[in-house]
């Protein structure tokens, strides 16, 4: 997702641009402003160089008329300026030629001067325009006034290359100045930015997965953990609510077949009683033949599944009460391995055992436990058949409950994150390298009535019966499959972690 045009990139480049500029143009300003009084103060020394250096040839010429040509032969490089000898009444000696305007102004410096005295005229800064005008007397007597001028063209040609070097230092100074801001920005303010609205635009449309890699100022690298950290809340969130509806929808369906199997067994067993009373009749009778008497066998035994299926249902349905033990799993592990191992179904199949012994304690029912054992286990050697080294691993491991908040009422102030506190549950696994169970199949395999084995071998009430069980003891039944691998986990809380936080899992909010 990028930003709009007009974003913050573009305004902060914009500001930087202006502000570069206008320290750079005072800087450049206040430097030439510097340089044009030094050249002024310089060209005022040489002037008055120039004019005292006229003055001593006095000595030397009698009449002001030998000094005027004397200064107009003067060339102003040497003299440090163009210089004008100039009668008492203000008219100027050794000239042809006369401007009324340059007359004028040295007749009006001659005037400010007067005898024996000294007067300077400045232009502007930066016209440059310098005049000294100082009174004078000959050997003779003779009084009049020397007057220098500097032109403001000299003073240009002086300060004009360091204006230019100003202004190109100005120029090239803000051009990079800003092209490494506005990288810099971009690298460390805009990349950030713009990851953030793009994993919050990510976030809205349901991508809870969805993470930031730190980067940018500490700032914004504190923003980016901070936004890590909402999606994994809210990634738990929902999938803690989606648990909870499953869980909800199981349960609406568990009073829809409690109610199914009562009707069931009202209007069913009458029925099946009096089938299995005729059956009975069938065979005691003593002019029936073998054949019949063999078939009402057969409509005795399937009467009495009929039945013994209706008592099935009457028990799932019917609510439990446990009897809750605390117990360490690698001992209900090697207990249940003990056990099944003396069972026909397992032979030739490798039964392994990978325990942690240091795991935390669980608080379980033990009989239930062991009826979701069973049919983990059992239905693992039925997936075995015909498979080459059959292997069936049973572990116990530590894990983190994702269902329950991040931080505890016990953890430390500096846990952020799950994996930083204790385990709070306890995995106990059952593997087989069997073929899989297909993908399209894995939503419904905790549903009632659901089965991949053929027909007789089962009735799709077991592993319904185990999730149930595993809910009813505080914890819950998963499934991950794939070719050569199934895994059934039974996920339970450890006990202190029960006691620490009750059986809400939000209790533990601070």
């Amino acid at each position: 997702m990028k930003l709009p045009r007009r974003g913050v990139q573009v305004e902060i480049v914009a500001n930087l641009f202006a502000m570069t500029f206008a320290g750079l143009a005072i800087a450049v300003v206040a430097m030439a402003s510097f340089t044009a009084k030094l050249a002024r103060d310089d060209a005022l020394d040489r002037l008055r160089m120039g004019s005292r250096h006229l003055e001593a040839t006095l000595e030397r010429a009698p009449r002001l008329a030998d000094l005027a040509a004397v200064a107009r032969t003067t060339p102003p490089r040497i003299a440090g300026g163009e210089f004008h000898v100039l009668d008492a009444a203000g008219r100027e000696l050794a000239r042809e030629r006369f401007d009324r305007a340059l007359e004028a102004e040295l007749q009006a410096l001659a005037k400010a001067a007067g005898p024996n005295g000294e007067v300077i005229e400045q232009g502007g800064l930066w016209s440059g325009e310098l005049a000294i005008a100082t009174g004078i007397r000959s050997r003779d007597g003779e009084r009049g006034y020397l007057v220098g001028r500097y032109s403001g063209a000299d003073f240009r040609a002086r300060v004009g290359p360091v204006i230019a070097a100003g202004a190109w230092l100005l120029f090239t100074a803000t051009l990079v100045f800003v092209a490494f801001g506005a990288w810099l920005l971009r690298g460390r303010v805009v990349a950030p930015l713009s990851a953030l609205a793009e994993g919050t635009a990510r976030i809205a449309g349901g991508d809870l997965a969805a993470r930031l890699e730190p980067q940018g100022a500490a700032e914004l690298a504190d923003l980016a953990r901070a936004f890590n950290r909402m999606a994994e809340s809210l990634e738990a969130d929902r999938a803690a609510l989606e648990r909870a509806h499953e869980s909800l929808s199981r349960g609406r369906r568990l009073a829809s077949i409690g109610q199914l199997a009562a009707g069931v067994a009202h209007e069913v067993g009458n029925p099946v009683a009096a089938i299995l009373g005729y059956a009975e009749v069938c065979q005691r009778d003593k002019g029936a033949t073998e054949r019949t008497r063999e078939l009402a066998e057969r409509i005795g035994e399937e009467a009495l599944r009929i039945r013994a299926l209706v008592r099935e249902m009457l028990d799932l349905a019917r609510p439990d009460a446990l009897a809750l033990v605390r117990v360490a799993p690698a001992e209900l592990v090697a207990k249940t391995a003990e056990r099944m191992r003396a069972q026909g179904l397992l032979a030739g199949i490798a039964l392994e055992v990978a325990c942690d012994p240091e795991l935390p304690a669980v608080e379980v029912d033990l009989r239930r436990l062991d009826q979701i054992f069973t049919n983990l286990i059992e239905n693992a050697a039925h997936a075995l058949r015909g498979v080459a080294e059959p292997r069936i691993e049973l572990r116990a491991e530590a894990t983190h409950d994702t269902a329950r908040p991040a931080r505890r009422a016990g953890d430390p102030s500096a846990a952020r994150f799950v994996g930083q506190r204790a385990p709070d549950s306890v995995a106990l696994r059952v593997i087989d390298n069997g073929p899989g169970i297909d993908s399209e199949h894995l939503p419904y395999v905790f549903d009632p009535f659901f089965t991949t084995k053929e027909p007789g071998e089962g009735t799709g009430l077991g592993l319904w019966n185990a999730h149930r069980l595993a809910e009813v003891m505080g914890g819950r039944l998963e499934v991950a499959s794939q070719s050569g691998r199934t895994c059934f986990s039974l996920l339970l809380p450890a006990a202190d972690t029960k006691r620490a936080h009750g059986e809400a899992a939000g209790s533990d909010h601070r």
